[in-house]
């Protein structure tokens, strides 16, 4: 915003920039000779006590503001130094005979977006309920995807977990036909 990069060293080198130009140019006046008129002296006065104090916070004020900003962006247990992600494809899976379990390690991964659609036959369903792994022993149903041919259902999360489990299985839906081929794409994104 506004241009200003999240650099500390050169922000700090434009403060102190801004510092000596004030100092050179203040100088320079006083080599001329001209000196500040006498009803100016109350604005010497502000300027060295409450002046000086305003100054001060309003700089600390923009300092926090900045660490705030810069701190918001970290995620602990999240690498953001490569960029892109991971894309995981379950092709013609058959969940008619029994439910397909497959596990996905998402643990240096900020979203998830998962895709579904069956493709066979013509109007089939199936289900694809996710979980998230916050340990081994822990494990809690986050969503549930009913999946229809030939459109494709889509899902974002964001991620704070380790893993991520998918149970894919044939509709139970009456008068609808089980899948037999059901496509799922997992996108991972470190942004």
């Amino acid at each position: 915003m506004f241009g200003i990069t999240s650099r500390p060293a050169l922000i700090l080198a434009l403060i102190a920039l801004v510092v000596l130009v004030f100092f050179l140019v203040r100088r320079f006046l006083r080599t001329l000779g001209k000196k500040i008129p006498d009803n100016a002296s109350t604005w010497r006065l502000y300027l060295r006590g409450q002046g000086t104090v305003l100054f001060l916070f309003l700089l600390g004020g923009g300092a926090l503001s900045w660490g705030s900003w810069a701190l918001a962006r970290y995620e602990p247990g999240i690498s953001g130094t490569e960029e892109g992600g991971q894309l995981i494809e379950f092709r013609d899976v058959n969940p008619s005979e029994h439910p397909v379990y497959e596990e996905v390690e998402a643990k240096s991964y900020r979203r998830i977006t998962v895709m579904t659609r069956t493709t066979a036959p013509e109007y089939a369903s199936a289900t694809v309920t996710l979980y998230d792994d916050q340990d081994e022993k822990n494990r809690s149903e986050i969503k549930r995807i009913d999946s229809a041919a030939p459109a494709w259902s889509r899902w974002d999360h964001y991620n704070a977990n380790r893993n991520l489990s998918l149970v894919i299985e044939s509709s139970n839906h009456s008068g609808v036909s089980k899948a037999t081929k059901v496509d799922v794409l997992v996108y991972l994104s470190t942004k």
